[in-house]
């Protein structure tokens, strides 16, 4: 299978006969198909370890001071958003989010389990504004609930949580602040004890750097094994990795470390001939000169897809959430340039229907 037949095969199969266990294949056209299954699970590894190695604390959030600037090395900021994150670890016990009564302004806190998947979200689109209290547990956690608390579970034990709180100018900015400081996380076992308010810092997005997936080469299989190890991924993904075994890569293993040499030199090989894949590929529907992605969803079964939005880091929103809209040409299809100033015309009660941002 060349590159050009794997993206048209991508685009039109699902997941079963894209990777089904009875699909033959050579050992580059496996490891160039692992390497993309795994490209959200092994970008969220790297990012919890990056969090580890800079002290980040564990069930608390971090929030940010100021909106984004030029000097946030990111793919895409907001500049009217206050951003914050959280590492959740529910292998002890839920953790309990707290949220306050924003009086109709706009948040949002999306929650992202270790296959990049958008599995839950609080906030104003879907749960509104009003004060609430959600324990987030794992699948299958069946203790009783709290009373006047609503519970979301989720199906790895480490949870990514982005935060994102609409600012509506300078003078907004002290009252955003105040309201993200009673984001708050707790065990559920001290639900009862005052809450630890976020951590503040300048920029809490600048833990989310773009990150070069292929610079290990054949490591990039280790990473994915260690993985595998520690977030067992659901059942319907039990054909993929029968398939993957066969170039030695899964839970635990090591296939850099195999004494085979071929081995080694055919994993980097994929490895960089499938993030050139993942690169090119096109995520976004273009209408107008305008680019936009409709395809976002809370899981998305289509997996080079899902590498492609990721790969520039997490936190990319559902669809129902936001959307994002950009060009690079202007209404005479030329590139858009910094010599020549540009006016956006809507027609008379044709402006979009946007909210917020």
């Amino acid at each position: 299978m060349n590159r050009r037949n794997f993206l048209i095969a991508s685009r039109l199969a699902t997941p079963l006969t894209l990777f089904g266990g009875d699909q033959t294949g050579s050992l580059q056209d496996i490891a160039q198909e692992a390497y993309i299954w795994g490209v959200p699970l092994v970008l969220q590894a790297m990012y919890l370890r990056r969090a580890r190695d800079r002290k980040s604390p564990m069930n608390r959030f971090t929030v940010s001071t100021q909106l984004a600037s030029p000097d946030d090395k990111n793919a895409g900021p907001n500049v009217d958003t206050l951003y914050g994150f959280a590492w959740l670890d529910l292998r002890k016990e839920p953790i309990v989010l707290h949220v306050p009564d924003t009086q109709d302004r706009y948040y949002s806190i999306q929650m992202i389990d270790m296959y990049s998947n958008s599995f839950a979200y609080v906030g104003r689109r879907a749960t509104g504004t009003k004060e609430g209290r959600y324990v987030i547990s794992l699948e299958g956690w069946r203790d009783s609930l709290p009373e006047g608390t609503v519970k979301i579970e989720s199906p790895t034990s480490r949870v990514m949580v982005l935060t994102r709180t609409l600012v509506r100018g300078p003078a907004d900015l002290p009252a955003a602040h105040a309201i993200q400081q009673k984001y708050t996380l707790s065990p559920l076992s001290q639900i009862a004890h005052p809450p630890v308010a976020p951590q503040e810092v300048v920029s809490a997005i600048t833990e989310f750097p773009v990150l070069d997936l292929v610079a290990g080469g054949a490591k990039y299989f280790d990473e994915l094994g260690v993985g595998l190890a520690q977030y067992p991924p659901p059942a319907r993904e039990d054909a993929p990795l029968e398939q993957f075994a066969k170039a030695g890569i899964g839970p635990d293993r090591l296939p850099s470390e195999s004494q085979d040499g071929q081995l080694a030199s055919t994993l980097r090989q994929s490895a960089l001939a499938a993030d050139a894949l993942v690169k090119s590929t096109k995520v976004s529907s273009e209408v107008n000169g305008w680019r936009v992605n409709y395809r976002v969803t809370p899981f998305t079964a289509d997996r080079l897809f899902r590498a492609s939005v990721n790969r520039m880091g997490p936190g990319v929103h559902i669809a129902q959430e936001a959307l994002y809209f950009n060009t690079q040409i202007d209404a005479a299809n030329k590139p858009l340039t910094g010599a020549v100033r540009y006016r956006m015309h809507f027609s008379p009660g044709q402006t979009p229907p946007v909210d917020a941002f």
